[in-house]
């Protein structure tokens, strides 16, 4: 196909189109008015959402008439003063470790709180304020008391009562020790760029200074003694939280160290209550791991007697001069009964008069093994320790009897039930 005859057809296809779009105009046209409402309808929901929730700072400041609000900030600047962080929590929240400790810190220094005056400004929500407080600050054993401004914001609890809601403090908004909602966030930060504010800062930065060079001592303080203070409590603290760490450390580690000890302790225990006897039939290696390449502990001789702890693999698991190791089995010729049937038999006549009736249940006194048979030497059903229950189902003339275990059923030697 030459370049003319495309430049044909791209021609007919733009006509084509050209056409159609002319044909159904009203329909384009009534899309494009769609589309144009749509973006006008979500900009303006947009713009509206925005403004109403930045609008309520640009009102003036209110002083405060709210007798609930003046009694929560003035109960807050009193607990404060006297270090009691105990009162704060019920009246700010949340309050973290590091404002608790810093609060503990500051007010040993302050002597009292005065002259609170109060404004304010709708918060967020329904019940809510933006709160500016401007109020004289006395530390102990200076003269002048020092002018200045804090904000709170507050809002109401689910009991409709006032609080303050400590993320949005200066201490949070400063370390950053909880995260903030972020539509309160951007609130708040249009609030601190108001004009009113503004003035009422640059007010009280003027009397601040003015206090400051009335005063030598409040002076000194102010620039040199609480800076230096506020550094060494700072060191202190991390030095306690790092201490604490290291102590919560130490006692995980001492609480798995137990642990460990005493899932150790269980594991011999019931390899002590599951152990059997055996003799060694030829010399043999002992191996400190169940391979036979692993290192030699030393050697038994034959006819030697040994006690068994379990099977791993091609080896047993044995005491070996006070410490577990392992011998082949093909080394070990085990017992055909580990005597505890032999001993102390009774005759038939005195194990039957010796059963224990049907049902009865026996708080064991000593840690016994439960057999799949009554036989010393056959395998366990499981191993009964001290104080635990088992109960009866059948006494035999054969000096057994059958028991309940859990949901297991296996037997005992009758004598060691009773």
């Amino acid at each position: 196909m030459d370049f003319q005859n495309l430049k044909d057809k791209v021609n007919n296809i733009f006509r084509t189109c050209i056409d159609f779009i002319v044909k159904n105009r009203r329909y384009f046209l009534a899309g494009c008015i769609f589309i144009v409402m749509v973006l006008v309808l979500f900009l303006g929901t947009s713009s509206s959402t925005s403004s109403s929730n930045t609008s309520s700072v640009s009102k003036k400041f209110k002083v405060n008439k709210n007798t609930e609000l003046q009694t929560l900030i003035e109960d807050y600047y009193t607990a404060y003063a006297a270090g009691d962080t105990d009162t704060l929590a019920t009246l700010a929240t949340p309050i973290s470790d590091l404002e608790i400790s810093y609060i503990k810190f500051y007010s040993q220094y302050i002597e009292s709180y005065s002259d609170l005056e109060i404004y304010t400004k709708p918060g967020l929500t329904d019940n809510s304020y933006l709160v500016s407080t401007e109020i004289k600050l006395k530390f102990v054993d200076i003269d002048t008391a020092v002018p200045g401004l804090n904000f709170f914001y507050v809002e109401t609890n689910q009991d409709g009562k006032l609080y303050i809601n400590n993320l949005y403090g200066s201490f949070n908004q400063t370390n950053n020790v909880y995260e903030m909602d972020s539509d309160v966030s951007d609130l708040i930060s249009v609030f601190t760029r108001q004009q009113d504010l503004l003035d009422m800062e640059a007010e009280i930065g003027e009397a601040y200074d003015e206090a400051l060079a009335s005063d030598d001592a409040l002076n000194l303080f102010m620039s040199e003694t609480l800076p230096a203070a506020h550094e060494q409590w700072h060191a202190d603290y991390q030095a306690e939280v790092a201490a604490a760490e290291e102590e919560a450390a130490k006692a995980e580690e001492e609480a798995a160290a137990a642990a460990e000890e005493e899932a150790k302790a269980e594991a011999e225990a019931e390899e002590e209550a599951n152990s059997y006897t055996g003799t060694t039939n030829a010399r043999a290696n002992v191996r400190a791991e169940a391979d036979k390449n692993s290192d030699k502990l030393g050697s038994l001789d034959a006819g030697t007697s040994i006690t068994i702890y379990g099977e791993e693999g091609d080896f047993y698991k044995f005491d070996y001069e006070g410490t577990r190791a392992y011998i082949t089995k093909d080394a070990v010729t085990l017992d055909s009964a580990e005597e505890e049937s032999e001993e102390d038999t009774s005759t038939e006549e005195e194990t039957t008069a010796d059963s224990i009736a049907e049902g009865t249940e026996i708080t064991l006194s000593s840690t016994v093994n439960i057999r799949s048979q009554m036989d010393s030497s056959s395998s366990k059903v499981a191993v009964a320790y001290a104080g635990e229950e088992v109960t009866v189902v059948m006494s035999y003339a054969e000096g057994w009897t059958k028991v309940k275990y859990g949901n297991k059923e296996g037997y005992i030697r009758t004598d060691l039930l009773q």
